[in-house]
């Protein structure tokens, strides 16, 4: 997601205005709904006080990685198995994963 969409998600959970946001950070609600729009982005001091009061990461807001609370604990488990498996039986693995994605793509395509 991108940074818009990640402070309005943000904003709508905490149930705050955009002039909220922007007494958050010392700027007007119309710079809030400035970024909200993708009309311009924050500077750097904007998205730290950003990120601390919602308690993310700057990476979080800017949309490079998701929040840790999003992350899927499936995807922590298949992660820890993979370590554990010999290079033959990744490579099967991933055939399989590969199999089963060309055909949901195909259903998808119907």
């Amino acid at each position: 997601m991108k940074f818009s969409d990640n402070l309005r998600m943000l904003r709508a959970k905490y149930k705050l205005s955009q002039q909220d946001i922007g007494d958050i950070v010392g700027l007007t609600g119309g710079a809030v709904s400035r970024w909200e729009n993708e009309l311009t982005q924050p500077d750097n001091d904007s998205l730290i006080k950003l990120a601390k009061y919602f308690n993310v990461s700057t990476d979080y807001l800017l949309g490079i990685e998701k929040n840790k609370e999003e992350i899927d604990p499936l995807d922590d488990i298949l992660f820890s198995k993979a370590k554990d498996l010999s290079d033959e039986d990744k490579k099967a693995v991933l055939g399989i994963i590969n199999a089963l994605k060309k055909d949901i793509d195909k259903e998808l395509d119907k």
